[in-house]
C-alpha cells in the first residue's frame, strides 16, 4: 500500500495477483494449502472427460468433466482470470482441479506453489457450487508430505494422465497417496490395474474408454 491507495476508486489491474487478499482459505497444512471441502455426488453413467475450454455448445452438462491434462500455458488463465475461468467450468457436471506441472528437478518452492494454485482453485470453484474432483499429482517421493495435504476421504480423486511413460513412479505415487488420503472412490483414465491400490474404496472407476478431445 501506498500514500495514494485511500484515493483509488478501484483496485488497479494486477493489485491481488497472487489472491493472497481474495481468500484465504481454511487449511490443515504447514505450507497454508487450502483444505477442500468434503463433496459427494454420483458419478453419472457414459462420462466423458474433456479439456479445458471445450466448446461450451457442445457440452453435456449432466455427464461432461472438465480435465487440465493439458500443457500449463492452455489454463493458466484459471489462475490469472479468476472469474472467467470460473464461468468456462460451471458449463460442465464437474471440474477437476488444474493438473498445475511438478517435475522432481524443480525448486521446492515453485512445486509447492503450484500444489497450492490447483487447491486454491478447486477450493474456490467449490465455493460457487461447482462439484470438484481433485487431481492426484506428484512428482517423487518427497512429494507426498504437501500433495496428499489438506484431503478429505469422501473425494473421488482422479489420478494424473501420461505423468510419466514408467509405469513404476506414477503406480507408486497413487499408492502413497492413497495411503495418505484414503478415498472412498478413485476414478481413473489409464489402464493400469488399480483395485490393489484401493483394497477398502467403495469403487474404482475407470473411464479411460470415455477419453475424449476437444470437440
Amino acid at each position: 500500500m501506498t500514500r495514494s491507495s485511500a484515493n483509488w476508486s478501484a483496485h488497479p489491474g494486477g493489485y491481488d495477483a497472487l489472491h493472497c487478499e481474495r481468500h484465504v482459505w481454511p487449511s490443515d497444512s504447514p505450507h497454508g494449502i487450502p483444505s477442500l471441502l468434503p463433496q459427494t455426488f454420483d458419478l453419472p453413467p457414459n462420462l466423458r472427460l474433456l479439456p479445458y475450454r471445450s466448446r461450451l455448445d457442445r457440452l453435456d452438462p449432466t455427464r461432461d468433466r472438465c480435465h487440465f491434462y493439458l500443457d500449463d500455458y492452455r489454463f493458466e488463465s484459471t489462475w490469472t482470470r479468476l472469474d472467467i475461468g470460473a464461468r468456462h467450468v460451471a458449463g460442465y457436471f464437474a471440474t477437476l482441479t488444474p493438473d498445475f506441472s511438478l517435475y522432481p528437478d524443480w525448486p521446492l518452492a515453485g512445486q509447492i506453489w503450484n500444489t497450492y494454485r490447483a487447491r486454491w482453485l478447486g477450493r474456490y470453484w467449490q465455493a460457487g457450487g461447482l462439484p470438484v474432483i481433485p487431481t492426484v499429482n506428484w512428482s517423487d517421493t518427497s512429494s507426498t508430505s504437501y500433495c496428499s495435504s489438506s484431503r478429505s476421504h469422501s473425494w473421488t480423486p482422479s489420478p494424473p494422465r501420461n505423468r510419466c511413460p514408467m509405469l513404476a513412479r506414477p503406480t507408486t505415487g497413487l499408492l502413497e497417496q492413497r495411503m495418505a488420503v484414503l478415498p472412498d472412490r478413485l476414478a481413473h483414465h489409464r489402464r493400469i490395474a488399480l483395485q490393489p491400490l484401493c483394497p477398502a474404496a467403495e469403487g474404482v472407476i475407470a473411464v479411460f474408454d470415455r477419453w475424449r478431445s476437444a470437440p
